[in-house]
């Protein structure tokens, strides 16, 4: 069963403005900006809060950016990050008895990872909300690894539950004209956009190239 995790006095740097992000590299620092807006969005309330993470098309690094990021997470705000596919959503039992395996799987200091799913979701979508909002009681940051947009509207139904989308894109792979349009489609189903996060790039972005993203 899982029990309540202890919290631990968060530190909150200062809060610049972000709308795009580089996290090409390994170097700690690079997505800071992106951190520092997740702490802000989540400051002042009660409860946890989750994040949606996505992109455009499959194959963009959704899920070792969003590893990433819940590491650097972790180590700025002293809290505990937990990171969920949505499918492991749809399989989430608060409760799973002493036979079943524990939902929950520490990844590193202060990062948490909801178990694989083993079978096919049949959560309902209404059910989906309510686990979710389970795990932010349990946990002060919910990143969800959600499918592409391309191939699946998950990020838009979780998205209307969490404080936001982080859009993922790899460097050199999609077109502007293609985010553009991206983002449209995140505006019309009345999500946040909290910003870009460019995966595979090593050197800074001109402000210029995403200033209307």
């Amino acid at each position: 069963m899982i029990q309540q995790l202890p919290a631990d006095e968060p530190h909150y740097p200062p809060q610049p403005d972000a709308v795009s992000w580089n996290v090409g590299s390994r170097s700690s620092g690079f997505y800071l900006p992106l951190v520092r807006t997740l702490m802000q969005e989540s400051d002042g309330t009660a409860s946890g809060q989750s994040f949606v993470f996505t992109s455009t098309s499959p194959g963009e690094g959704v899920s070792v950016v969003i590893e990433r990021i819940a590491q650097e997470l972790a180590s700025t705000s002293g809290e505990k990050v937990l990171i969920a596919m949505t499918g492991a959503i749809d399989n989430f039992v608060p409760d799973p008895g002493e036979l079943a395996a524990e939902p929950v799987i520490r990844e590193s200091n202060g990062v948490f990872r909801l178990r694989p799913p083993t079978t096919d979701g049949t959560a309902t979508r209404v059910e989906r909300f309510e686990l979710l909002r389970q795990l932010t009681q349990l946990f002060p940051y919910v990143l969800i690894d959600a499918p592409a947009l391309a191939v699946s509207a998950e990020a838009l139904q979780f998205g209307v539950k969490s404080q936001g989308i982080v859009l993922v894109s790899a460097s050199g792979q999609i077109r502007r004209n293609r985010l553009l349009q991206t983002k449209t489609l995140i505006e019309i189903a009345n999500v946040p956009l909290l910003g870009c996060a460019l995966n595979r790039r090593t050197y800074p972005i001109p402000d210029f190239l995403y200033k209307r993203l």
